[in-house]
């Protein structure tokens, strides 16, 4: 008997040893740490974050007059790689609204708007019913693109990527701001990632 629970325990502890062993995810290192490749990846949204963040905050404090409510529009990929462009403009406001940039979102008006309508039944405590008349309009669109140049010159296949961004002020049709990042790319033809 001694020896079937000694079996049991030592089977129980031998499968749980297993089981923690070998984790599912790996972490690759910090992004600081990433020295690039061919293709769009984790370091250049990094550095395209932090360029345009930086160039726009201090636009919109120190030359912009009055509030600023922003609206992500269209921001595309003209390039032949398939690159995500929401990671690049959800990063940015993300950072802007860190330091209080306001930003409007309308995927949520509708519902915004029905829970107004709800409050104004009367059915509802006047209390936390929701107000009408206080919801913003954009007064700026951020929109932008990514765009490429790919040549080859000695052997060397040579990529230029051009992520420009920019500020379109709503009321007038100008651009009041607008910025952009490079990254210039290049490998041995035939050998790595074929684009």
């Amino acid at each position: 008997m001694k020896t079937v629970n000694r079996l049991v325990v030592l089977s129980c502890i031998l499968m749980f040893v297993g089981c923690v062993s070998k984790p599912e995810v790996v972490y690759e290192r910090e992004i600081t740490e990433d020295h690039g490749s061919r293709q769009w990846g984790a370091l250049e949204v990094k550095l395209v974050v932090e360029k345009m963040v930086e160039s726009l905050h201090t636009f919109l404090k120190e030359d912009w007059e009055g509030s600023a409510y922003l609206q992500v529009k269209k921001f595309r990929n003209r390039t032949a790689e398939h690159i995500d462009t929401a990671i690049v403009t959800d990063e940015i406001a993300t950072e802007l609204i860190r330091r209080r940039i306001k930003f409007l979102d309308d995927s949520l008006t509708e519902d915004s708007i029905s829970e107004m309508e709800k409050g104004m039944t009367g059915l509802y405590d006047p209390s936390t019913a929701v107000p009408t008349g206080r919801l913003k309009s954009p007064n700026l669109y951020l929109s932008g693109d990514i765009r490429e140049a790919v040549s080859v010159r000695d052997g060397r296949e040579i990529q230029l990527l051009v992520v420009t961004m920019r500020l379109y002020e709503i009321k007038t049709g100008e651009i009041r701001w607008q910025d952009n990042a490079r990254f210039l790319k290049s490998k041995e033809r035939g050998k790595g990632v074929e684009f």
